[in-house]
């Protein structure tokens, strides 16, 4: 009712999975119709906000209410892609996540993506799945073996700003161009990390979507080889988020994407 009455608007809620909120809706003290993101944390808003000022002038205003941030976006009507992804589709995502990665440059407080195995195992012991647990731990196992050779290969390949939540849900049609949206979990680290959801979720593995998506990014950077060890620590790691998230949100769907990470590592 706060952020109603001070935006002088009639928002609607946007249904979606997150911990997040988002509204849309017209503003009449913004005289236009605006897209509103509620956030839990105030790291995300900042993000979210920064990593959009370097993309396009969407951004109206950030402010706080009762510990939540809201970040005001001009609304730009996005359109979703088809659910269907074919190999020229495939494609040009990869072009336009290559674009991003050379576009956003790093900024203050950015998060970066560290060997944190002490992290990492902490994160594990919470979780109330025994199964997984166990798993997890097993596996983590291997990279604590070769620590400091994981450690110099992600030091050596951080250069970037990821996007962080690279999948189909996250690229849109803004005015008839394909573009990539929601930028609050942006941060430091290797390309290879903004690979792996999409790789494993989105594309289920697919070698000539994946393929065709790696042609397209290596027209606009390079710059993205691993060490083997790395990319499997990199998706172990991403399967520890996304079991976090599972323990907290059901999502059953999600959940069976950590699983097929975790099998391919211990494969």
């Amino acid at each position: 009712m706060i952020l109603l009455e001070k935006l002088q608007s009639n928002l609607k809620p946007i249904d979606h999975e997150s911990l997040n909120k988002t509204f849309v809706g017209y503003s009449n003290l913004y005289q236009q119709s605006i897209f509103v993101k509620q956030f839990a944390k105030k790291q995300g808003c900042y993000t979210e906000e920064t990593v959009t000022r370097q993309m396009n002038d969407r951004v109206i205003t950030t402010f706080s209410i009762d510990n939540r941030y809201i970040l005001i976006l001009k609304d730009v009507e996005p359109r979703d892609i088809p659910s269907t992804i074919d190999q020229n589709l495939a494609f040009k995502m990869g072009q336009v996540l290559g674009e991003f990665h050379m576009q956003i440059k790093p900024f203050p407080k950015i998060k970066i993506v560290q060997n944190q195995f002490d992290a990492y195992l902490s994160e594990i012991y919470t979780f109330q799945d025994s199964f997984y647990k166990s798993q997890l731990n097993k596996v983590a196992e291997k990279f604590t073996m070769h620590k400091n050779e994981i450690q110099k290969d992600l030091k050596n390949n951080s250069h970037f700003v990821l996007h962080g939540d690279v999948g189909i849900r996250n690229y849109k049609y803004i005015g008839g161009k394909l573009t990539l949206i929601d930028f609050e979990k942006a941060r430091l680290g290797p390309v290879y990390q903004d690979f792996i959801k999409l790789f494993y979720q989105d594309f289920s593995l697919n070698p000539d979507l994946i393929d065709s998506f790696l042609k397209g990014y290596s027209t606009k950077n390079s710059d993205y080889q691993l060490l083997g060890l790395t990319k499997q620590y990199l998706i172990f790691t991403t399967a520890v988020g996304i079991f976090n998230y599972t323990e907290k949100i059901e999502d059953i769907a999600f959940k069976k994407v950590g699983e097929r990470m975790l099998a391919s590592i211990e494969e």
